[in-house]
């Protein structure tokens, strides 16, 4: 099975280490690209190393998969920009479901957030065969939940307190869209 994915100018693959840390680095030290979730920002380019390694024990175990997102210019000397990080995580192979995170660049729109998370959603219904993806985000992160209106998730509720981050409690909003609905059929 094959993780890395195309999709228009869009290369969406399994990170390397030894190339990606500085690219990682670059996108998650800016703290707008992750608010939307509880995680600080990264203060150091070694922390982006630490990260690819931990995603690459989980993707060994079959307990997630951390993908890079990059958008290639058509120029082949020019270096592609790392634009996202997507991770499915929670893999529950017996129910068949998992949890989507992202951090992406505010540079990328709406269109082209549909195309990458809808070939990212494409692989997980078809060929990890999960039923059911769900996202967690602070409450009142406009731009993300605008984007997973447009993918057609359902607000399921908020986890009040779900966790601690920082010394305070925080509460989620839960999202969640099953392989059946409808809307799925158009972006497979």
């Amino acid at each position: 099975m094959n993780w890395n994915l195309e999709v228009g100018p869009f290369v969406i693959r399994l990170p390397v280490m030894d190339q990606d840390g500085d690219a990682l680095y670059g996108l998650l030290k800016e703290p707008e690209v992750s608010a939307h979730i509880p995680k600080p920002p990264m203060y150091a380019s070694v922390q982006s190393l630490d990260e690819l390694r931990r995603a690459s024990m989980k993707f060994q175990g079959r307990e997630g998969a951390c993908w890079l997102v990059e958008c290639h210019s058509g120029d082949v000397d020019a270096l592609a920009e790392l634009l996202a990080r997507v991770t499915l995580y929670n893999i529950n192979w017996m129910l068949n479901s998992a949890r989507l995170q992202w951090e992406i660049s505010p540079a990328v729109d709406v269109a082209e957030f549909e195309t990458i998370i809808g070939a990212i959603e494409a692989f997980c219904f078809n060929e990890l065969g999960l039923h059911r993806l769900e996202v967690t985000l602070v409450p009142g992160s406009a731009r993300h939940e605008h984007f997973l209106a447009q993918l057609g998730y359902r607000h399921e509720g908020r986890l009040p307190a779900q966790l601690e981050f920082d010394g305070q409690w925080v509460d989620l909003d839960l999202y969640a869209r099953l392989a059946t609905d409808a809307t799925v059929a158009a972006h497979v």
